[in-house]
């Protein structure tokens, strides 16, 4: 039967963003999580659906869920309130990190599993 290593590491962590301070406390958190969410303030989400899909019809549902890596941060960075997002993408790109936004407006980092070497 093959086990699983044992993780010291909480499967996430829920962050509310509070702009410079969110983004100080995450490199931190990188080592300690599988997974850190970021919940973002509900007036985000209009701005966060139209940035990330800018060719949508105005009629559209704003239902946010795209994937992808740590650039996202910087597309989203241009909004004004989320531009402290953009000092994480050098990092979470080294920690090899995906990242998921949503609705309501949630930005996910999943850190990948401890694979190497093994």
């Amino acid at each position: 039967m093959n086990q699983e290593p044992i993780m010291e590491k909480e499967p996430a962590i829920r962050l509310t963003w509070h702009g410079h301070e969110t983004v100080e406390s995450i490199p931190a958190l990188l080592d300690q999580a599988g997974q850190i969410e970021v919940i973002l303030p509900l007036n985000y989400n209009h701005t966060l659906f139209h940035r990330l899909h800018p060719h949508a019809p105005a009629a559209e549902l704003e239902d946010i869920d795209v994937s992808g890596g740590p650039e996202l941060l910087a597309r989203i960075a241009t909004i004004n309130g989320l531009e402290k997002l953009d000092a994480l993408v050098g990092m979470l790109t080294t920690a090899r990190a995906v990242v998921r936004i949503v609705s309501p407006p949630k930005v996910v980092i999943k850190l990948p599993a401890m694979n190497s070497g093994a």
